[in-house]
Parts: C-alpha cells; sequence; structure tokens
C-alpha cells in the first residue's frame, strides 16, 4: 500500500482524504497492524489512480512434484519399471474398491 501511495504522490493524509478514510487507518494499513477490507482496498486503489484484481494459477500438487523429481533421477529405463509397478497397484487397487 505504502508503495502505491508514494508512487501516486500521496502522503497519507492526502490518500485519506481522497479514500474518504483517516490517516491513522492509512497508517495502520501501511504498517500492517490492521488490514484493511477488499472494499476499502479498492477503494484506496482507485484513490491512487489504481485497479485491484485477483489473479489465480492452478498450483501443482506437492506430492506430484516430488513424485517427478524422483522420477527425473531414474534412467529412462528405471523409469519404465516404476510405471509398470505403478500400474500394477493401480489395478490392485481398482479391484479392492469394486468388491
Amino acid at each position: 500500500m505504502r508503495e502505491m501511495r508514494l508512487a501516486a504522490g500521496f502522503s497519507q493524509r492526502e490518500l485519506a482524504r481522497r479514500a474518504s478514510t483517516s490517516q491513522p487507518a492509512i497508517a495502520r494499513y501501511e504498517r500492517g497492524v490492521s488490514a484493511p477490507s477488499w472494499e476499502t482496498l479498492q477503494r484506496l486503489a482507485a484513490a491512487c489512480g489504481r485497479r485491484l484484481g485477483i489473479d489465480v494459477e492452478i498450483a501443482p500438487d506437492p506430492h506430484d512434484v516430488e513424485l517427478a523429481r524422483s522420477l527425473l533421477g531414474l534412467t529412462p529405463l528405471e523409469r519404465l519399471h516404476s510405471l509398470t509397478g505403478y500400474a500394477r497397484l493401480r489395478e490392485l487397487t481398482a479391484d479392492r474398491l469394486s468388491t
């Protein structure tokens, strides 16, 4: 928030005036003592000539990442053997779940 305010060239008091809040509230937000609501944050950003957005991206499953790392440490033949073993494990699990 501080960087956004400074980039706009505002003092805490000026940002507070433009965003219809108080200077002490701005100070608390910037120190991390208090967190503004989403609506307040949008209002503060708009007062600085900014617009907020949310970006969502898929995060890989840590288990998949670890499996990929371990497989990359194997030779191609070792990978093939491990995948064959994995396929057999899946078959056994599917058989047990279907009974």
